[in-house]
């Protein structure tokens, strides 16, 4: 709506004062650091802008609006500068919004007169508590004004009272006969004149009159006070007949002036004309559209969509009633029959602009881009000059990633209708997208001013205070977000991602299970605002929340959970990656379910740090799972970050990760390297790995996303493995390293519903090992070196509807080995050489159902198919996967599954096809050409709002091909053969979560891991045939609000060793076959400020014990790191963001 509305009137007079307190939110043992960041930091107080200097902004004027400027009354548009000692005055039916210097916003009614006497600048970052508060004042003269304020000292001054303000929102009305009326919609007032003085709190009213004590009441319905000053859209439009608004004897006279009267904010008038409207034809749909507009805006959803209801049945060819019918749907996200609605409304008129412009943000948020375009591009021929056409226009041009476009189109709406605070939200996205930061937190106020009622914007505006690290302001605009709209799941997300990174990971757990109860059960990874695919946000790592307080099982559950219902979601993808992280054996699921996030993720500044593409480093467990994408953007923002993460310890021990990455346009890179360096805690136990990576993304097009990757390895090492004799060693083990990978990788967006994603990776790898013995007969030596060089081709087309979805997928691995092996035999002369040469290739295909039904039950049907060939091992293998995840309440799951699988020879151990079947992961760190038969059971549930618990039993049935020498003596030749074994698997989880309050939370799990071998009898001796550990963590997390926090962790471990050969010796148990023993871990850590990074000191094994441990090296391809370490580690590790 432009500036076009009434005359002038004679404003009231008056004068009164209204004064907000501030106080500064620091206490607590964290007072020293406090002092230290003061001493560190130059702080100094906000002034009061001196008469003249500028106090504010003219962000909306309706109607006519004057200042009174050099001695006269002046005109003021939208967008003029207001300076201190100014005055405004608003005309007839008129009314401003104003955005003041000191970050508070009002809105003054018609017919208001109000002075800015004095305005201070709003305070930045840390102010003394002993730095006087200098207060702005304004002066009310005449009128009515609405004001949300952010904390800043404030004074109003009116003739019969004086408002001293502790809280946030409120409305002044300055009456007749020297009277004033208070409305607080939240906070605290204190209402006071010489004759007396109230508290008035949220949902309270005073009175006060000259020479009278204030009067309090309560406000029966708080949003009747500020009816006034809320934004309702244009029902009627232009377009109706100059003639029928003559005539008052028509009905669409009186819902056009109904129409007029909400321009103005007289909604009680507006609900007066609608009646007569009705009074005249009970049946029109266009003024029971216009009542349910009014519901909807004041957030009266149950009525709206009554009224809504009746202009349909009232008119069913009526175009606006299935429009608002629409809208009312949307409101409360049933997308689809509001899509329903808005077409029918377009089939009736197919000229309509707002049927059109609903039709196309429907099909937007639905990620129908180019239907929606269409669309759009209809509504703006036939209406070039609607605000919401071009704002609709603007989101679209930006999700295609034409900016300035957007940015033109932003600016032409609130030109257009400078009371719509839609167009300045998407402004503050394009100067986000250009790194205009102030700006954009300015256009998103903008939008909260304009429109204070919709929780979205809020939570936009408490989001962009995070961006830019003003953490008080965001918490309050996510509360009040919260608190508009108490169904919507957006602000507990934005809100749980605010609370982590301040180290309140507890709150952070709350707020997201809140957020996954409001969306229908399911993890949250958007807004819900239709206009903003809301990408930077959905790079954010949320299995680190969880992880902060030890509930990693939590995390994996809701993440496979999501990757069930939507295999195309990133972001569920990267969340489940995370959780993997410290699980044993899960190496290839962890990165395989990284690949899948980095194909189907957009443009986007996460880092790739070096470190997680790769496996096998056998680093210390934990490092790099703080997240570098914990720091990441919540804006799409094209600009450079510099993250690093280094730790140092005992043993020498060493290491750094350093990643630059950023964002241009349509174009993001990474570049990284990693370096660890340690002497282990025994002989010939040191490592060195280096790694270096270049990436980068562009989007070809908004429906094409092309990659590349660069990755360089070398890694040096001694014996690592981890003996329950610990004397089982080899002192003169070497392996040395070396591997270049080169990764191509695309996503292309077919429709809403099918994508299609590809990889392509070479690998040009060469590994050599050394080792040598001695005895009485001489020295053993061997040099073996293998080169390997090939590559490996995936693609994958999903498919999704709301109750279907499926992945299909084929692959095909070509790698050739050749082997250099030199021997040294002290009964031999000369060295004995062996060379060879063979292949090794695999060819998979395979196709994964989900779907739903009914609505609590989700089913998993699929099939895959491994031909393997290597040598003298061949392998062709039909394998059925099935899974059943139950929702037996909204806080109990049951989950069942059960699957076959062989465990790929990969270049680079990662894969596109799913790693999970119904939460359970079916690929683990085995040996090459491992078949496996699953059975598992799996129940999760959410005890009470503050614990989680839950039991999962897995049976796993392995054929393991072994290779075989066959020596004969006479013959004085070798055979080479591949035998296979079965080996059973148990694996047993219970976990019990507990958050009892705020800052502390407790952990317990227990797990066994159970292993048979049906050995050859004659390797018995040297072979183990079953192992059992029993490990059983317990963890206490405290987190201090100041940025401290600190973790004890205690892990009781048992281990069974048995041998079927007893009399044989045993050389993995010496003289015992069984462990008990009892570790303490401890770590202390503090979070800096704004985001700044995290400094912790971690203490493994406190008291230094001395134990026996079977490490589970012998089960996989490729060395793992053990889990335990018989000596004590100490760490300091730093993450710093810039």
């Amino acid at each position: 709506m432009s500036e076009r509305l009434g005359e002038r009137a004679a404003p009231l007079q008056g004068n009164g004062i209204v004064r907000r307190s501030s106080c500064l939110p620091w206490s607590g043992w964290s007072g020293w650091f406090v002092i230290l960041v003061v001493l560190l930091v130059m702080i100094r107080p906000a002034e009061a802008q001196p008469v003249g200097q500028s106090a504010g902004e003219m962000v909306s004027v309706l109607g006519t609006a004057e200042v009174m400027r050099e001695g006269r009354w002046q005109a003021i548009n939208t967008g003029g500068a207001l300076k201190a000692g100014e005055m405004v005055r608003t005309g007839e039916g008129s009314r401003v919004a104003i955005q003041l210097a000191n970050g508070s916003q009002l809105k003054l009614n018609a017919n208001s007169r109000l002075e800015l006497k004095e305005i201070t600048p709003r305070s930045e970052g840390l102010v003394p508590a002993s730095t006087p508060l200098i207060r702005s004042i304004l002066n009310l003269v005449s009128g009515e004004i609405w004001i949300r304020s952010i904390g800043e000292p404030l004074e109003i001054k009116t003739i019969p009272a004086t408002a001293i303000i502790r809280g946030t929102e409120f409305n002044l009305a300055v009456g007749p006969r020297d009277s004033a009326r208070l409305a607080v919609l939240a906070g605290l007032v204190e209402f006071a004149n010489p004759q007396g003085s109230v508290l008035v709190t949220a949902n309270e009213q005073a009175t006060a009159k000259v020479g009278e004590p204030p009067r309090k009441t309560v406000l029966i319905n708080p949003l009747d006070a500020v009816q006034w000053s809320l934004y309702y859209p244009d029902v009627v439009g232009d377009w109706a007949e100059p003639a029928s608004r003559a005539d008052p004897r028509t009905p669409r006279y009186w819902t056009w002036a109904a129409q007029n009267h909400l321009l103005r904010g007289q909604v009680p008038e507006a609900r007066q004309t609608l009646d007569r409207a009705l009074a005249l034809d009970p049946n029109n749909a266009r003024a029971y559209s216009l009542r349910a507009v009014i519901d909807l805006v004041q957030n009266r959803k149950a009525e709206a969509r009554a009224d809504a209801e009746r202009a349909v049945a009232a008119d069913s060819a009526a175009p606006v009633a299935h429009l608002g019918l629409s809208w009312v749907q949307q409101a409360e996200f049933d997308l689809d029959g509001a899509l329903a609605s808005a077409r029918r409304a377009v089939e009736l008129d197919p000229g309509d602009p707002q049927a059109l412009i609903q039709e196309s943000r429907l099909l937007f948020g639905m990620g129908r881009t180019r239907e929606a375009l269409k669309l759009a591009e209809r509504a703006r021929q036939k209406a070039p000059q609607d605000a919401l056409v071009n704002s609709t226009w603007g989101f679209l041009q930006l999700a295609r990633g034409r900016v300035t476009d957007a940015d033109q189109a932003f600016r032409e709406a609130i030109a257009q209708d400078s009371t719509l605070g839609e167009p300045h939200l998407g402004l503050g996205l394009a100067l986000f997208r250009r790194n205009q930061t102030e700006d954009a937190v300015d256009e998103m106020r903008k939008a909260t001013l304009l429109e204070p009622k919709v929780s979205l914007y809020n939570s936009y505006l408490g989001k962009a205070y995070y961006e830019v690290k003003q953490d008080r302001q965001a918490e309050k605009y996510l509360a009040l977000a919260k608190q508009l709209d108490p169904r919507d799941p957006t602000p507990h997300f934005y809100d749980a991602i605010r609370r982590q990174s301040v180290n309140q990971p507890v709150e952070a757990v709350r707020d997201l299970q809140k957020s996954i109860e409001l969306n229908d059960n399911r993890a949250v990874y958007r807004s819900r605002l239709l206009l903003d695919e809301d990408l930077a946000t959905r790079d954010t790592s949320l299995a680190r929340i969880y992880d902060d307080l030890g509930f990693n099982q939590v995390a994996q559950v809701e993440a496979s959970k999501s990757l069930s219902l939507d295999p195309a979601n990133y972001s569920a993808h990267r969340f489940l990656s995370d959780s993997y992280a410290t699980r044993p054996r899960h190496e290839i699921a962890r990165v395989s379910e990284l690949l899948q996030a980095q194909l189907l993720q957009p443009i986007n500044i996460n880092p790739v740090q070096p470190s997680l593409n790769e496996t096998n480093l056998k680093i210390i467990n934990g490092f790099g799972t703080a997240a570098f994408n914990e720091y990441t953007s919540l804006f799409e923002r094209d600009r450079a970050q510099l993250t690093a993460s280094g730790v140092i310890g005992n043993h020498n021990t060493l290491a750094d990760e350093v990643v630059l990455s950023g964002v241009e346009k349509q174009f993001s890179y990474s570049l990284g390297q990693f370096h660890y360096e340690t002497d282990g805690f025994r002989e010939n136990n040191d490592q060195q790995h280096d790694i270096y990576n270049l990436f980068a993304q562009v989007a070809v097009t908004p429906n094409l996303n092309l990659q590349a990757e660069l990755r360089r390895r070398e890694t040096e090492q001694g014996y690592l493995n981890l003996n329950f004799n610990p004397d089982l060693l080899l002192p003169n083990y070497r392996r040395i390293l070396s591997q270049d990978t080169t990764r191509l990788g695309g996503h292309l967006t077919l429709s809403t519903q099918s994508n299609l994603i590809f990889s392509f990776i070479n690998t040009d790898k060469e590994e050599n090992i050394k080792d040598k013995s001695s005895d009485i007969f001489g020295t053993a030596a061997l040099d073996a070196s293998v080169k390997e060089q090939g590559y490996q081709v995936e693609a994958q087309y999903l498919f999704k509807t709301p109750r279907f979805n499926m992945v299909t997928g084929v692959g095909s691995y070509d790698v050739d080995i050749k082997e250099h092996n030199i021997f040294i035999i002290p009964s031999v002369l000369q060295p004995i050489t062996e060379e060879s040469s063979y292949a090794s290739r695999r060819d998979n295909a395979y196709t994964y159902t989900h779907f739903n039904y009914p609505d609590n039950l989700a089913w998993t049907v699929g099939l895959s198919y491994d031909a393997f060939r290597e040598g003298k091992h061949d392998l062709y293998q039909f394998n059925p996967k099935f899974g059943l995840q139950w929702n037996i309440s909204d806080n109990t799951r049951l989950r069942l599954a059960t699957f076959q699988t062989v465990k790929p020879a990969l270049v680079v151990e990662q894969t596109l096809e799913p790693t999970q079947v119904a939460g359970f992961n079916q690929f683990y760190d085995d040996i090459n050409g491992t078949k496996a038969q699953q059975y598992s059971i799996g129940f999760d549930a959410n005890l009470t709002e503050n614990m989680f618990g839950g039991i999962e039993v897995s049976h796993r049935d392995l054929n393991v091909p072994r290779i075989v020498e066959d020596i004969d003596k006479l013959k004085n030749t070798t055979t080479i053969r591949i035998r296979k074994e079965d080996q059973p698997e148990d694996l047993h989880r219970a976990y019990l979560y507990w958050m009892p309050d705020s800052n502390w939370s407790f952990s317990a799990e227990y797990q066994v891991e159970r292993y048979e071998c049906d050995c050859n009898i004659a390797e018995r001796s040297s072979r183990l045939t079953q192992l059992e550990t029993t490990v059983l963590p317990l963890s206490v997390q405290y987190f201090n609000s100041s940025g401290f926090f600190t973790t004890l962790r205690g892990i009781y471990v048992h281990q069974d060793l048995e041998n079927k050969s007893r009399g044989l010796k045993d050389s993995y148990t010496t003289n015992q076959d069984e462990a008990d023993f009892f570790v303490l871990d401890s770590t202390i850590g503090y979070r800096l400020p704004k985001r700044r990074g995290i400094l912790s000191f971690e203490v493994r094994n406190l008291f230094d014990r001395k134990f026996n441990f079977q490490d589970l090296n012998f089960q996989t391809s490729e060395a793992r790191n053990p889990r335990f370490i018989p000596e004590r580690l100490l760490l300091f590790q730093a993450t710093l963001n810039f």
